[in-house]
């Protein structure tokens, strides 16, 4: 299940990396999501157990979509930066403690904010995350937290009533 969970996912990744033209792209999409995902099965992750994550497929499109929404943003931004001769930045590093109950969750977090021009995760170590960002307004949504809550709300566990 985990093989079929990570193919899915890196999938996914190719298919808003290099969005498909023609039916051809999608299969090697696949084959190499697919062979990704058994290395790393293999590999990686030789003596894990079944993992059972509490990632909810229905809620990731909905974090993609706002993961996209941030890369434009902060795309414009670093482009204006860029564009100003002055070229006003204020460059800085932040350690942030961030708590996950999953490694995935982790991932997810520091990937979202490399991912997003003009921010870099350097570290992570357990809970705290060192971010370096070209300027404060493009590291808003880390430290104000609300990227935080959002890959808390992609992994949280609903209980049952």
């Amino acid at each position: 299940m985990r093989i079929v969970t990570m193919t899915v996912a890196l999938l996914i990744f190719w298919s808003v990396v290099v969005p498909p033209e023609a039916w051809v792209d999608v299969v090697v999409g696949a084959i190499a999501s697919l062979a990704l995902a058994v290395w790393a099965a293999r590999f990686l992750w030789p003596h894990a157990g079944p993992h059972h994550s509490s990632l909810h497929l229905s809620r990731v499109p909905a974090f993609a979509l706002l993961t996209a929404k941030r890369i434009i943003v902060a795309a414009t931004q670093v482009l204006r930066i860029v564009m100003d001769p002055r070229l006003p930045i204020e460059p800085f590093v932040l350690r942030q403690t961030v708590h996950f109950d999953e490694e995935a969750a982790r991932v997810v977090y520091a990937n979202a904010i490399t991912i997003t021009p003009g921010t870099l995760t350097l570290d992570v170590d357990g809970d705290v995350v060192t971010v370096h960002a070209l300027d404060p307004e493009l590291a808003r949504d880390v430290v104000d937290g609300t990227l935080a809550r959002d890959v808390s709300r992609l992994f949280e566990r609903r209980v049952a009533s």
